[in-house]
């Protein structure tokens, strides 16, 4: 014969029931997916294609392994210590000092929180907001537990002020021009008032990096109200004329040595509560002295 007889009679238009092969009773869910039918008798079929229908089982105990995991899962990376923040890193800053920086995060609570659920782009608005000098930031999650702190700077300059004249020198320490207003920069005095021209180089790079490091840190660490810096016959001695609990201090730096050890001996004499009545000289042979 050429053509299988249809044993069941049934005419190919006609939809017949779906087969869906023995029941078996299991305490499971149930997805059903159509599969492609192999090993089925071609006169069984689907609704559409003359396919059959699989019924998937997943126990409860599987689904609640899954469940119990996840959970763990989570649990460790949210409430563990593993991935709460331990070490605060600040990169390409050259004005701004690492330890301010760090310790400003700190008294934020930045530290010991986790790093999943730090929120990067509110962390870099507080810096923005707080450190002018800052032109941006970058934030970096480092796992486990580690936040790194990229900042760009602005452009470091000051203001030279040659008795009541005052001029913009810009960061290589040459006199760019000469300024009428008030400019939110740090104004160095000379008190020797020695000539200036446009075009001449006036201080060093060193020197204006000093000046605006220092003053950075005694705005935003010591919350000082500085006035101005004055200088005598040579760059070697800052003198930082401030304001500090409403009375005129001054304090005189030498910016032959290391700026950030003597701001953290500055430090030191607030963690020992020493009171200044006049000044603070952190440039005599290592040594401190405060009246």
């Amino acid at each position: 014969m050429l053509f299988k007889r249809n044993k069941n009679k049934t005419p190919r238009s006609q939809r017949v029931e779906i087969y869906k092969g023995a029941p078996k009773k299991r305490a499971a869910l149930v997805f059903r997916v159509r599969s492609r039918a192999g090993n089925v008798p071609a006169h069984y079929a689907n609704e559409v294609y003359g396919r059959p229908e699989k019924n998937i089982y997943i126990s409860f105990t599987k689904i609640l392994l899954v469940i119990l995991l996840l959970a763990g899962i989570a649990y460790v990376a949210l409430f563990s210590n593993v991935f709460k923040i331990k070490k605060i890193i600040v990169v390409n800053n050259q004005i701004l000092l690492e330890s301010d920086v760090v310790k400003f995060l700190e008294d934020r609570n930045v530290k010991n929180k986790n790093l999943f659920l730090i929120n990067s782009n509110q962390v870099r608005s507080v810096l923005i907001d707080y450190y002018k000098r800052i032109d941006d930031v970058r934030v970096y999650k480092v796992f486990p537990a580690q936040l790194k702190i990229k900042i760009q700077e602005k452009p470091t300059t000051l203001i030279w002020q040659t008795g009541e004249r005052k001029y913009l020198l810009d960061n290589q320490g040459v006199v760019i021009s000469e300024v009428k207003e008030d400019v939110k920069m740090p104004i160095v005095v000379d008190l020797a008032q020695a000539p200036v021209k446009t075009d001449s180089k006036i201080v060093a790079t060193d020197f204006i990096d000093f000046v605006n490091i220092v003053d950075e840190s005694l705005k935003k660490r010591f919350g000082l109200n500085v006035v101005n810096y004055s200088i005598t016959q040579t760059t070697f001695e800052l003198r930082a004329n401030v304001i500090k609990d409403k009375k005129p201090i001054y304090i005189i730096f030498d910016t032959t040595a290391d700026a950030s050890e003597q701001l953290d001996k500055l430090a030191k004499i607030y963690q020992q509560g020493e009171k200044i009545n006049e000044y603070v000289i952190l440039s005599v042979n290592g040594r401190v002295i405060v009246k």
